[in-house]
């Protein structure tokens, strides 16, 4: 291959490259610009979409600080939905992560190591349940949830998110126990420990970045999601950061600044998580895939 035609092939990456980080930012860009911008500003004609001419905070301070409440009236300020909107998205992630990882580790284990009959088949139909739409069963599970009398309640999406998240986290779990040397559960054994211990003192310290990587991965899907907390709650008691950000849609407007403040305050906490846990992350699921 000549010069030249690297070069042209160069180009045309980087030019493809630039392409896929405009496609990717610039919904984020907009979106930040528009939340420390003015309603006028947004509303004005030539739109002034790279930078606002007169930057404000006002947006973010008005989501604290007693706001109206739009489609939630005023009964319902907007301080109040965002503080429960964030303890909702937190106590429904953290414990939805923590119960996936804590029940995908032994299982991964159980289908990595231990023989057992129905063995092949039983892995066979949980990875089956990964690509399952929710809409293929959302009747039947909004009936079961009411009559347990789990609907717009943290339990209960805790439960949904977890039965949605352990396909994928058993196969990752599985994945990572395979790749831990055998010797070291054999020697175990030898020395008279149970298989409980073997599990505990020797398989989950080697099995860290998976669990790191299952605890993450569940964390921020459960955090993003939205269809399931959109079906199965109605009040601030369970609604997650992500049916909040709907509140600001109203029966004669959209708050397009407020909903773009409230928009940064939902991506920071994953934003955070994917920059300083990236190591593990990465590990994790690149390691996974390739041992897989």
């Amino acid at each position: 291959m000549t010069l030249r035609r690297r070069r042209l092939r160069l180009l045309l990456i980087y030019l493809a490259c630039a392409v896929l980080l405009f496609w990717a930012l610039a919904p984020i860009y907009w979106v930040v610009v528009s939340s420390i911008s003015t309603r006028t500003e947004l509303y004005a004609a030539p739109q002034k979409i790279w930078f606002p001419s007169a930057p404000t905070l006002e947006n973010y301070l008005a989501l604290f600080g007693g706001g109206d409440g739009y489609r939630g009236a005023n009964a319902t300020p907007t301080a109040n939905l965002m503080l429960t909107g964030l303890r909702n998205s937190i106590l429904t992630s953290v414990s939805a992560a923590a119960l996936v990882t804590l029940l995908c580790t032994g299982a991964g284990y159980v289908f990595a190591r231990m023989r057992f009959r129905g063995k092949g088949i039983s892995f066979l139909f949980i990875m089956l349940l990964m690509p399952l739409p929710l809409w293929v069963a959302l009747i039947a599970l909004f009936f079961i949830m009411t009559r347990a009398g789990l609907v717009d309640t943290i339990p209960g999406l805790v439960i949904l998110f977890t039965v949605f998240q352990v396909p994928l986290a058993v196969w990752l779990m599985a994945t990572f126990v395979r790749d831990i040397p055998i010797d070291v559960e054999e020697a175990g054994l030898m020395d008279g420990a149970t298989r409980w211990q073997i599990l505990r003192h020797l398989v989950a310290p080697l099995a860290k970045p998976g669990m790191v990587a299952v605890f993450l991965v569940t964390l921020l899907t459960t955090w993003n999601s939205f269809m399931i907390p959109l079906m199965f709650t109605r009040t601030d008691a369970a609604q997650t950061m992500t049916v909040v950000l709907t509140l600001f849609i109203g029966q004669y407007e959209v708050a397009w600044e407020a909903m773009s403040a409230a928009a940064v305050v939902t991506m920071l906490p994953p934003f955070i998580l994917a920059l300083f846990f990236q190591r593990y992350l990465v590990r994790g699921l690149t390691l996974g895939a390739v041992k897989g």
